[in-house]
């Protein structure tokens, strides 16, 4: 097989982006005669179209993380892309030890009510749906707690330096494999700006790396954000465990340690009898 040259492949995308925007502007399936527009359903042979839209966003959303993963000096922002938000150079945010409620906002968990919920969406519904989306079905959900923001850089930092990527219980099996196989010692798209072992970090974004901004959402994998989950909890179960013991303990100590006193006292005092 040979392959074709980088301006064949050009010239074939061209002669495919000048087909589908001939068939957008002149199909007269897609012609309206009473000027309140169309109806495009799975029966109307402009569907794939819309498929192919929704398939161009994926393939969108797919790319924007590779690019974020290839060598910063091997991408640049096309002259059309938009900056990023001028707050994000304006920003003093520091390289480590972010504090919760200054560098990235307290997240308390919500109480969530359950109930019956309907899934899926039906055969008519006005927008384009991959054939999974279709048909429905009911799921009881219990109550629920649910964190009030999303998990940002700053929360998930507190996972790195106490050891989420050093500690296998945290991680399930594939998980563990992959951070290995990875080498993993923190979220991919953090860039160590400091001494090995300081944990100071910058954010790399699609074509620049920027100051750490921990207030932003942070950017893990499915294995990560697993393992983070497994890891909160265990650090809630042991803040509720001291919670209910420690008083416990400590009333216990009250009337324990006064009656082994006794008890020493009772054996120091004790006088042998002659036998």
């Amino acid at each position: 097989m040979v392959w074709p040259t980088v301006s064949e492949v050009y010239e074939y995308r061209k002669d495919v982006y000048d087909t589908v925007v001939n068939v957008i502007m002149n199909h007269p399936s897609l012609d309206s005669e009473d000027g309140k527009g169309i109806v495009v359903n799975q029966e109307h042979p402009m569907w794939s179209l819309f498929m192919g839209f929704e398939h161009e966003r994926i393939h969108l959303e797919t790319s924007s993380v590779l690019f974020r993963e290839t060598p910063i000096e091997l991408v640049q922002r096309p002259k059309s892309w938009p900056g990023l938000h001028p707050s994000v150079y304006e920003s003093t945010s520091k390289a480590s030890k972010p504090v919760e409620g200054e560098d990235y906002p307290s997240n308390e968990m919500l109480p969530v009510n359950g109930g019956e919920v309907q899934l899926g969406k039906p055969i008519d519904f006005p927008s384009y749906g991959w054939d999974n989306e279709y048909g429905t079905r009911t799921v009881s959900v219990p109550n629920f707690q649910a964190s009030k923001y999303m998990i940002t850089n700053g929360e998930y930092y507190q996972f790195v330096v106490e050891g989420g990527y050093r500690n296998e219980d945290y991680w399930c099996e594939d998980g563990w494999a992959w951070r290995k196989h990875r080498n993993m010692k923190w979220p991919f798209f953090w860039t160590p700006v400091g001494p090995q072992g300081s944990h100071e970090y910058g954010l790399r974004t699609i074509f620049e790396e920027i100051p750490m901004q921990w207030s932003f959402p942070v950017d893990v994998t499915y294995y990560e954000s697993k393992a983070f989950c497994k890891w909160k909890v265990s650090i809630t179960y042991e803040c509720v465990w001291n919670s209910m013991c420690i008083p416990f303990l400590t009333s216990c100590l009250v009337f324990i340690l006064p009656y082994l006193r006794l008890k020493r006292m009772d054996h120091l005092l004790q006088i042998p009898t002659e036998s």
